[in-house]
């Protein structure tokens, strides 16, 4: 914007020079002393400016020299050429004379004792390079994304509450600064929580970890530590550091964590510790528990008798499973299933959608979606009964609440039930041979190599070896 004004000074001195000749003498001398000195002016800015993009794109912005100092050489600069302009034209006698007034303008703007301070602090700001451009620095409350150091004040950009402060730099300059972008572009977070008396640390610890490390924004190449804080009067209070790549994102990634949190607590069955004081009756209670513990299992018997791949189960079967297993929460973004569990547990959605997860064809470990899991679906059934590894994760596309039936559970089931076993056999190699066009012969295959390993995972969960 400087080199646009001096440019239209320069034209405008130039016209009235040419076009206004019939004016006396003196003012055609000063049109052609301020053209002149436009144009030197223009020359030089331009001279700094690019000076210093090839300062900054060698050294990045923390080695490039403070823009303070560019400022300072163009007023220096100035400074000579209007001196020597208006000394070489006669219009002043001295260089001393010459010198005084070319600052004369600079000295009567910083004029008073606070606009110099924060002219200093600004100085000191910059050549010291506490923070640059584009840092998040906390002072005083204050916290925000440096956007311009001038002169006079710093502005900083509060992504929270959506609004800019401006600071003056003698403010700055005596207080106490956090600048959170000095590892970047790591940044490092923590998230406080409470957690009851009766979880182990080892279980907390476990917990805590989990709920970061399968989120996106969180940089498990950085170290990730869980801290016994205190010993509050209802909980046992922990803190969690972790890195982030993003800090814009931080509320989001921390209100992303507490919740997993939360979900984890749940899974576990804990609640988050609060003291209250509770008037309501036990016995009002724990109806009310029953109650709800009622309709979830109907909920789940029901959900269970829909599926066609349980159809062989009788009623008693499925009531069975129903009031065994847990109705587990999980929260957006959580896995369900994972490659490297262990587990091999089947899933019923009750609530909510998931992705099926598969890895991409990158070699960077990432993942690619490619399906979608509504409510009322069973997943993760192959594993349970054959026990061959997980092909895909499962993810929380939402919210979800799940009907988890253990492994065990199953083969409860199954030991006693061989008929229904067999046509479930026959129902999942059905559902493969559908998706995969398969002739009769290679369906009835399909249902002998199933049949095989089904009848070798529940001899293993009896005991027997593989040659019995």
């Amino acid at each position: 914007m400087r080199i646009v004004r001096l440019v239209i000074i320069a034209r405008i001195a130039k016209v009235v020079e040419n076009d206004f000749l019939h004016l006396n003498a003196d003012l055609t001398a000063w049109m052609g002393i301020i053209n002149t000195a436009a144009i030197s002016l223009l020359v030089l800015d331009l001279v700094i400016d690019y000076s210093w993009m090839v300062m900054y794109a060698v050294g990045g912005a923390r080695n490039t020299p403070p823009k303070i100092f560019r400022e300072l050489f163009f007023l220096s600069g100035c400074s000579v050429i209007i001196g020597y302009s208006l000394y070489s034209s006669g219009a002043i006698s001295g260089w001393g004379t010459a010198a005084g007034a070319s600052v004369l303008a600079f000295v009567i703007g910083p004029g008073t004792s606070s606009q110099l301070q924060n002219l200093a602090s600004g100085l000191s700001i910059q050549l010291e390079k506490q923070f640059v451009v584009g840092d998040w620095v906390e002072f005083e409350g204050l916290l925000g994304q440096v956007t311009s150091i001038s002169w006079s004040n710093t502005i900083l950009v509060d992504d929270l509450t959506d609004r800019t402060i401006c600071v003056a730099n003698s403010k700055i300059d005596q207080a106490v600064i956090i600048n959170h972008s000095k590892a970047a572009p790591a940044f490092k977070v923590l998230v406080e929580v409470g957690l009851p008396y009766e979880m182990r640390p080892e279980l907390a610890r476990e917990l805590l970890l989990e709920a970061v490390q399968s989120h996106a924004n969180v940089l498990l190449a950085r170290p990730i530590e869980v801290m016994l804080k205190t010993f509050n009067s209802s909980s046992i209070d922990y803190e969690l550091y972790f890195y982030i790549r993003d800090y814009a994102r931080r509320h989001q990634v921390l209100t992303d964590v507490r919740a997993r949190i939360w979900y984890a607590v749940q899974r576990r069955g804990f609640s988050i510790p609060f003291p209250i004081v509770d008037l309501r009756p036990i016995g009002g209670e724990r109806r009310l528990a029953d109650s709800e513990l009622a309709n979830q299992r109907q909920e789940c018997f029901a959900a269970l008798r829909s599926l066609a791949l349980l159809a062989p189960l009788s009623d008693k079967e499925l009531q069975w499973l129903a009031d065994s297993e847990r109705v587990i929460l999980y929260g957006l973004g959580e896995f369900i299933i994972d490659w490297h569990d262990p587990d091999r547990s089947m899933f019923v959605l009750l609530s909510g959608e998931c992705d099926v997860m598969v890895t991409a064809d990158q070699d960077d470990g990432s993942l690619r979606k490619v399906a979608t899991l509504l409510k009322g679906t069973l997943f993760g059934e192959m594993s349970a009964f054959t026990d061959t590894p997980r092909s895909a994760c499962i993810v929380a596309k939402s919210p979800v609440s799940v009907l988890k039936i253990s492994q065990s559970s199953i083969h409860q089931v199954f030991i006693k039930n061989e008929k229904a076993l067999e046509g479930i056999v026959e129902l999942i190699a059905k559902r493969e041979a559908g998706l995969k066009a398969f002739t009769a012969t290679q369906t009835r295959d399909l249902e002998e190599s199933l049949l095989a390993q089904m009848g070798a995972t529940l001899r293993r969960f009896l005991g027997y070896g593989a040659e019995d």
